[in-house]
């Protein structure tokens, strides 16, 4: 949501300037400069895609974008209400979500305490790798646009060379240099506004889910020694902010009702 926001309002910036030259959107589209820019850096990140399954990193990938992630509140009154019901989420979607359940999973097979931490921490762990893998292929991939974006240019000036040297007046002189230009335009667009962005986004959804796996397999662990649920309760208000610290009443209120 938050890149789709940012792109939203860098792309209502870039309309309202070419409104402020009196240039119509039309103006800065070119099919060459189009398909060496967009062709061109695709070609690259399929040669330099992640030596690991594609089809699993773009699924997540989907998944991440699509479907983005819950707050850490949301999560933490998750982990209660299963510490409370010992009761398996359904249709997880999130990591920690599965981290719940695999974790119940584990304490019904007879896993002991270490054990089972140790197995959550590493399946954490995996999808953590995955994570940076995808945003390491994103960031490592913004270095290519601007360069393919040149190549467009290199092809619009030979263009323009071989045009002036056929005698085209002024006016087409200066449109096929505009034109030329508008190569590099779509690599710096490419990199800076959509690759490196991506990239960087990855890393802080991975940070958050990261504390949001850590606070449930805090609670699975407090699950397995018997605590009560208060102080589980207080355990998981570790993880949060004041301003977002949950009471568990409500959902224990709901529990005892059913």
């Amino acid at each position: 949501m938050k890149y789709s926001i940012g792109l939203f309002i860098a792309l209502t910036g870039f309309y309202l300037a070419s409104e402020h030259l009196g240039q119509k959107i039309d103006a800065y589209w070119d099919f060459v400069a189009f398909f060496v820019v967009v062709f061109g850096t695709t070609a690259v990140m399929l040669i330099s895609r992640p030596a690991t399954p594609f089809k699993n990193l773009l699924f997540k990938f989907i998944q991440k974008f699509f479907l983005g992630s819950q707050g850490h509140k949301k999560a933490a009154e998750q982990c209660w209400e299963v510490s409370l019901k010992r009761e398996a989420i359904k249709d997880p979607r999130f990591i920690e979500e599965q981290i719940l359940n695999d974790g119940l999973e584990l304490i019904s097979l007879g896993f002991d305490k270490d054990k089972t931490i140790d197995i959550l921490s590493q399946r954490y762990h995996h999808y953590e790798n995955q994570m940076m893998l995808l945003s390491a292929w994103f960031k490592r991939n913004a270095k290519y646009p601007p360069a393919f974006g040149l190549a467009g240019t290199v092809l619009g000036l030979i263009h323009l060379m071989r045009g002036i040297s056929s005698g085209i007046d002024s006016k087409e002189t200066g449109l096929r240099m505009a034109v030329a230009l508008v190569a590099t335009f779509y690599g710096l667009l490419l990199s800076n506004l959509v690759l490196n962005p991506i990239g960087e986004w990855l890393i802080e959804e991975a940070k958050k889910d990261q504390q949001k796996s850590e606070m449930a397999i805090e609670a699975i662990g407090l699950m397995m020694e018997n605590v009560n649920i208060v102080e589980i309760q207080e355990r998981i208000n570790s993880f949060l902010d004041p301003s977002e610290r949950i009471s568990g009443l409500n959902f224990q209120t709901e529990a005892e009702a059913t």
